[in-house]
């Protein structure tokens, strides 16, 4: 007797068919009944119901006189991906200038909703450090990096008290936060200035200042940093030169965008 697959088996069995129900509709470009929609995958109509009834409670297909379209979440997820790659594009010959100016790394990140960094570009000067752990692509947590503090700062105290507290401050160095009033008012004092620092509170010798970037409608949507040793970087970083540049430059970079700077 063949043994049942395992669940997570069928896990990725159904989320595969669920792209095949979302590829045909953007094939077609036009809603589809359950009829259509088995003609164009090969599902057996018992299996389409399933899949297409839980693309409809999560909101990626909404039912229509003519049968089932894309949904609301499709629609805010293109949305975004397509903000993100607007901001990396719009970002990167600003971020080669400042790189260029103060011969030290340059990041672009954004928050995802867990309010993790999420590395969209990397500029590594010529006098590049081999001690640093940024990569594009990955994930580093907000308290304890400029990046992440720059973007959070903009969010409201009530958000920010929601998030810490279903959230642990985690210690990486001898300077991260770690407890939770000091982070608050942390956050404040960014808010307040408009950038915000690392001393070394997430890679022991390595410091940054970081500052928001905004969309057309003034909203944070990501940050830029520049890191680098604490025997390059300025002492202190708040109300350096350099300070200024990053936040110059964050603020030509949201023009772009559309923000009135």
């Amino acid at each position: 007797m063949n043994k049942p697959a395992p669940k997570n088996e069928y896990s990725i069995q159904a989320l595969q068919r669920g792209m095949q129900v979302l590829d045909a509709l953007l094939e077609v470009r036009t809603p589809l009944n359950l009829e259509q929609i088995c003609e164009r995958t090969g599902l057996v109509k018992s299996t389409a119901f399933r899949i297409v009834v839980n693309l409809l409670d999560g909101q990626y297909l909404t039912q229509m006189d003519e049968g089932y379209w894309l949904g609301l979440k499709l629609l805010r997820l293109g949305a975004l991906v397509e903000e993100k790659l607007d901001l990396k594009q719009v970002a990167q010959p600003f971020l080669a200038q400042l790189r260029d100016k103060v011969n030290e790394t340059v990041h672009l990140a954004v928050l995802d909703d867990e309010w993790r960094v999420v590395y969209l570009d990397k500029l590594s000067p010529r006098q590049s450090i081999g001690i640093m752990m940024s990569r594009v692509g990955i994930t580093t947590p907000m308290v304890c990096t400029g990046l992440g503090k720059a973007m959070a700062a903009f969010h409201s105290d009530d958000e920010i008290r929601q998030w810490l507290g279903k959230n642990k401050l985690e210690r990486y160095t001898d300077t991260t936060i770690t407890d939770a009033e000091q982070l608050v008012r942390e956050l404040s004092e960014v808010r307040g200035r408009g950038y915000s620092t690392d001393n070394g509170e997430h890679e022991e010798h390595v410091r940054c200042i970081a500052a928001p970037i905004r969309n057309r409608r003034g909203q944070v949507i990501g940050a830029l940093s520049v890191a680098g040793p604490d025997t390059r970087m300025p002492m202190p970083l708040v109300g350096s030169p350099m300070a200024m540049q990053i936040v110059e430059t964050a603020q030509a970079i949201s023009a772009a965008l559309g923000y009135p700077v």
